[in-house]
Parts: C-alpha cells; structure tokens; sequence
C-alpha cells in the first residue's frame, strides 16, 4: 500500500512524534512522582551497573550499562534507575513509524507506532527497568533497517545499522536469537532478502554484529558461561514434562501483552484478512517471519513446561506494524467485530486479583463498547485500532492513578497484592541494619534473593555486609556470591522470611538465638487476608555450612520455626 496522491506523510510523522513526545513527557513525571520502591530485578540491574562489565550473573550487561550512564549522572533515585524505560520504548515506537511507513504508509505507521507505545505490556515496561525494555528499541531498530537493505536503501549504513541492532540486541538479551530465525524464514521465502544478504552486505552485517557481541561470549567464556547456563536453566526442561494446559494460559496471557483487541486482530488475520495485491502479501510474510515463530516456540515451550507471559514480547513490534497494515486495508466485517467483541468479554474474565463483579462489568464495558463503535464506523475493521489504542489510553492513564495511590486506597481497590513487590523495602532496610548496628552485627544474612536486592538498594549507605545463606550449598543467584566466612559470622544478624528455611539455618551456626521480628504492612489481600513482609531475626555465630545432600534435605521436611499464624476467614476478621 503506497500513499494517495494527496495525503501527506510528512504529517502522519508530525502527528506521532508529537503524540509520542506527550506520551514520553507524561511517563517521565509519572517516574518522578511515583511513591513504588524497586522491585527485586530492578535493584539487581542497579548492582550490576555499579561495576562495568562484559556480563554478569544471569543476563547480558546492556542493562547494567544503560542503567549506569545514567545513575552517574542523576544519581541513585528510583526515578533515575527506571529514566532509560520510557526513552528507550519510544525509540522503538519512532522506528516502528519508520518501519509502518516505508512498507505501507505513513498512516499505517503512525498507527503501528501509537499500538507499540500503548501496548499493556509496553505500559509496565515503560514504569519499570527491565531487559524486555533495553531490546525492543534493538529489535525494532533491527526490523527497520533489515527492511531498509531489503529495499536497497542506505546498503552499507542499513548493513551496518542492522549489524549493530542484533549484537547490542544480544547484549540486552538472548531473545534477540529470535530475530535471527526470523531472518533465516525470510531469506528462505523472499528474493529481495536473499539478494541483500547474500552479498558484501551480509557480510558486513555478520561481522558488525559478530564484533560487538563477542566480547561478552568472552566474558562468558571466563566466567564458566554461566550467563548461559542461566538462560538455559530458566527452560526449566530437566523436570516433568508436557502440560497441553498451559498452552490456554498462555494465550490468555497473550491477549495481556499485546492488548485483547489487537492480539485477536492478529489471529483473525492470519485467517481472514488477504489483499489482491502480491506485492503487500509478500511484506505481510516478511513480517510474520519476526511473529511467527516467537509465538510458536514459547507456546511449545508453555506446553513442554513453562513460560512467563512477557518472553513472546518480541513478537509484537512486527505485529504492531501487521495488524495496522492489515485492519488499515480490511473492507467492512461485521463477524470480525462481533467475534473479537464476545472473546474480549471472556479473556476479562481471567483478569487476576479483582473480583468477578468487577472481571464481568470491564467484560461488559469493553465489549458494548465495541459493538457501539462498530456501529459509528460501519465495521470497518480499522476502528479496532482506534478502539485499541483509546482503551490502552484509558489502561496507561488507569496504572498511572493506580501507581500514586496511598495504601489504604489500593486496599479498598483490591490492588495490594499486585503492588506488594514494589513496597515496604525501603521501611524494612531502615529497620533491619538499625537493628543490627544496634546489636554490633558483623553481618547481616537473609534466606530469600528478592530480599537480598531489596535491602541491598535501599541500604546501600550501610556499613555491613548484606549475605544471602546458600540454600543449596553453593551459589544458585547472583545475590549469594559471596560466602559468610570467618570473621564475618562471628556475630550475624539473621533476617529470614521463609520458616521452613530456619531450621536448616540454626543446624548451620554454633549459636542461633531468636531476637525478635520486623513486619512490614503491605496492605491486605482480596479475601481480606492482611499481607505483610515479616522478616524473624536471630543473633547467629560460629557457622558451619554442611553438605546440602539428599540426606541431609530429609532430616528438615516438614520443619517450620515460627510459622506465620493462619489467616481468619473474612467474616471472622474484625477489620472486615
């Protein structure tokens, strides 16, 4: 599809970018407002970017990198750590205009790039630090300038551009294989491709690509790989096998990623939506190469044994740019309309943490809201993109009021839960190295990697030593790197969450006397529960690890030290 005659590209550009940088302004002050602590990952990137490397424990530097330019100059403020996000999601969403524009045209770009930008899961990203966030602007990059030496513009410069995305994207995470596979299927179906990469060009995108990623398979290489060994072990494909449910999950999920109304676009697309013109069919499979298989790999591997909703993402910057080309062209469909608006009314009934009073009135709100605006458009298939966009509006503006209320607020909403990661951290640090000034601690140990990180960021001016006990006798996470060895356990401060661990821990010190607790409220869960991050504290000297066989394993089953009272049921709650 090619512009009219008179229709402007130019403006279509100035329309997004205008749009974009009001989106990218609107993000930042949300940042800089936002009370929500650093959730664990985010205050390991933070550790990782105080030391400059070619890798780390488990994940490429990029991150670390990104995280430390910019904290050098700022400072360490939770707003500074998370600054890079929204920055680096709309440099995404300004290539993917580039992209939507070049292959079809500017309003298919303006549209492709506003669905990235205002993607659920591009919404959270924007609000947090993550390794998804640091590769899209890579992957999306890769996908233009891929495009560009298919097209035969730039040659050398979209060469070099296309090396460069695919080794900084392999820096920031190994999903950026996925882009590769891509590439393979398209040289496999497509001339072009074929003659633009095998040549001069595809060399000079292999060895661009090879220089900027080997130093870190170097590093890697040093260091045991145990970057990939990590990679690897999150497939978690040593345990049982097949579960053909997940792959439901797994689609429901998707519809939260992507958004519900775009990701059921996609897939009635793949059946419904064709166009006379070979020309636009053949940049329709050029795109499904980079969609495609991403979303069959993670199924499989949901089936085989597990995936995180968020390890598809990579699928969607292609099919941000597809589903506008293809709801832009599509001729009227009353069926499309009334099918997307019946499974976007189920997939709201698998929304977590909210009641189903609540799950069936969005379902409701959501759907009607559809059929009425079918009818206003004539069931054009291109108001689904209006109607996509406006709702992820309303959702980003939605996690905006729901990331600045006060506690009590999220409780009577039912969002605590969904919040708890990000509180409480800052409440428990001030405490806990209190505490263990206050005793003369030589050391503080925890029994939980989220809470090694939490403490470690929001008590990054102590004076001690924060430890993570290897609960498996050697080092399974970044957090337990280093050992408690001698003079450090001559008087350590035990802050355990998890009861069934403490008994393994006293078997481990000459001495393990209880001194006392810290409970941090973090509001109540849906049934009423109250939710709570309780750290039990004991002085511990003299430790002696042991070996952590089967053995000794058996000896603690089914111990617990200081467990958690039950939760009352709800009508028995006084606070209820």
């Amino acid at each position: 599809m090619t512009a009219s005659p008179g229709e402007s590209t130019t403006d279509w550009q100035r329309i997004t970018f205008l749009a974009l940088a009001i989106l990218l302004a609107l993000r930042v002050l949300l940042l800089t407002v936002s009370p929500l602590n650093l959730y664990a990952d985010e205050a390991q990137y933070w550790r990782w970017g105080k030391t400059l490397d070619w890798g780390y424990y488990s994940k490429p530097p990029m991150i670390a990198w990104v995280i430390h330019a910019v904290t050098t100059v700022l400072g360490d403020a939770e707003w500074a750590v998370r600054l890079p996000a929204p920055f680096l999601h709309t440099a995404g969403a300004v290539f993917l205009f580039f992209l939507g524009r070049d292959m079809y045209d500017g309003r298919t770009g303006m549209l492709a790039a506003l669905g990235y930008a205002l993607m659920p899961a591009v919404i959270l990203s924007s609000a947090v630090i993550s390794t998804d966030g640091v590769l899209m602007p890579f992957w999306c990059a890769g996908l233009y300038c891929f495009w560009c030496l298919r097209s035969g513009t730039g040659r050398r410069v979209s060469a070099a551009g296309l090396g460069l995305a695919i080794g900084a994207g392999l820096l920031s995470k190994y999903a950026m294989i996925y882009f590769l596979i891509g590439t393979v299927l398209t040289l496999l179906i497509d001339r072009d491709t074929r003659r633009a990469l095998l040549s001069w060009n595809g060399l000079v995108v292999l060895a661009v690509a090879s220089a900027v990623f080997a130093p870190h398979m170097a590093w890697n290489a040093a260091h045991n790989f145990e970057t990939v060994s990590h990679t690897v072990d999150n497939a978690n494909l040593g345990g049982d096998l097949i579960h053909p449910e997940n792959a439901l999950t797994f689609l429901v999920d998707q519809l939260g990623v992507f958004g519900p109304v775009s990701f059921l676009a996609l897939l009635f697309g793949l059946f419904l939506i064709r166009s006379q013109d070979a020309s636009l069919m053949g940049r329709d499979r050029w795109l499904l190469c980079f969609i495609l298989p991403v979303l069959v790999i993670i199924l499989g591997q949901a089936v085989l044994s597990r995936a995180n909703a968020n390890w598809a993402a990579t699928a969607y910057p292609a099919a941000s740019v597809l589903v506008a080309a293809w709801l832009v062209r599509a001729r009227a469909n009353r069926t499309l309309w009334f099918v997307v608006a019946g499974l976007t009314f189920l997939a709201l009934q698998f929304v977590p943490d909210v009641s189903i009073f609540v799950r069936l009135g969005l379902g409701l709100l959501v759907g009607g809201g559809l059929l009425l605006i079918a009818i206003l458009v004539k069931y054009r298939p291109s108001g689904l993109l209006w109607f996509s966009i406006g709702l992820h509006g309303v959702l980003a503006l939605s996690f905006a009021i729901i990331s600045l209320l006060p506690l009590q607020s999220s409780t009577s909403l039912g969002l605590d839960n969904a919040l708890k990661r990000t509180r409480g951290w800052d409440q428990a640090a001030k405490d806990i190295f209190g505490i263990a000034q206050s005793v003369g601690a030589t050391a503080v140990l925890v029994d939980e990697r989220e809470a090694w990180h939490g403490l470690d960021y929001y008590g990054r001016d102590r004076q001690l030593p924060l430890l993570s006990w290897r609960r498996y006798g050697v080092p399974k996470s970044f957090s337990e790197a280093q050992p408690l060895v001698p003079p450090l356990d001559q008087r350590v401060l035990v802050a355990s969450i998890h009861p069934g661990m403490r008994p393994m821990l006293r078997s481990e010190f000459e001495t393990f006397e209880p001194a006392g607790e810290i409970s941090v409220p973090l509001g109540k869960r849906s049934n009423g529960c109250p939710l709570s991050r309780t750290f039990v504290l004991y002085v511990a000297s003299g430790y002696h690890p042991q070996e952590h066989d089967a053995a000794w394993e058996a000896k603690f089953s089914g111990q617990t030290e200081f467990p958690p009272p039950p939760c009352p049921a709800k009508k028995d709650n006084p606070d209820q």
